[in-house]
């Protein structure tokens, strides 16, 4: 499905600019489609709702309307490999743009790899795609954002909800995203000069359930241990009952049943 009529284009801070959009497939895929059209780095699609909005490992992300929908199209001086750690920035930024919102900051949480939390159901998440194209040697990389601002999914495996649920009032897609861009670019602009480590430690700051039991879901396996924190590449450290530690890149993690 190809790109829904440009609704409108404005400037933000620096080399950021505001593409929005009455409707779009995927912010995401917009994003990428621009960047192989000759878009810049700094381009910020945002779209009313999606008809095929995506999530981890290719699931489908429900896309009602009310809800943020955004992707940040950047193209770092960095190795593609540190490109992981943007997911992190970008978890940093939404908990920067809402935690003043609510009245307890601390029922805000990352959960790895990529959701928000709020009171312990699923607010929002993160989907982070790189690439290269031919006509660049840096590689591109786009940063989605899904936050449930009007509504949520019903009947999903990790409840889920929405900040109107939560209370926070006069509150709309607009004002998220525009929280939301202040601080990504302030985030963005300190991974950028002073690598992860700080980005690493306020991340941990708000991790659901550091130093608790949880259990990891592999794609062939389960384990169950300790979540002791994320090495400077972003993936889980989990100790396991034997005393053995286990670095995981990817898997989904739950509170053990």
């Amino acid at each position: 499905m190809t790109a829904a009529k440009k609704k409108n284009t404005s400037n933000l801070l620096n080399d950021y600019h505001l593409l929005s959009f009455d409707s779009l497939d995927s912010t995401n895929e917009e994003a990428k489609r621009l960047a192989r059209s000759g878009g810049g780095h700094g381009a910020v699609i945002w779209a009313k709702k999606q008809s095929e909005g995506k999530g981890r490992l290719g699931r489908s992300w429900l896309s009602s309307e009310g809800n943020l929908f955004v992707s940040v199209l950047l193209q770092p001086d960095k190795e593609m490999a540190d490109l992981a750690q943007l997911s992190f920035v970008a978890a940093i930024a939404v908990i920067d743009a809402i935690a003043p919102m609510l009245p307890d900051k601390n029922s805000l949480k990352t959960k790895w790899p990529n959701d928000i939390l709020l009171a312990n159901r699923k607010l929002g998440g993160i989907l982070l795609e790189s690439f290269r194209t031919e006509t660049s040697d840096k590689p591109w990389v786009v940063v989605g954002v899904g936050i449930n601002v009007d509504n949520y999914p019903p009947r999903t495996e990790f409840p889920a909800t929405c900040l109107k649920e939560a209370g926070v009032e006069l509150v709309s897609a607009k004002i998220i995203l525009s929280r939301f861009i202040h601080h990504f670019i302030e985030r963005y602009n300190q991974w950028n000069n002073k690598s992860f480590a700080p980005i690493r430690k306020d991340w941990l700051n708000h991790a659901w359930n550091l130093n608790k039991k949880i259990t990891a879901r592999l794609p062939d396996s389960e384990m169950e241990g300790v979540f002791e924190g994320i090495n400077t590449s972003g993936s889980l450290t989990l100790k396991l009952a034997s005393g053995k530690k286990q670095i995981i890149h990817a898997a989904d993690v739950y509170a053990p049943s």
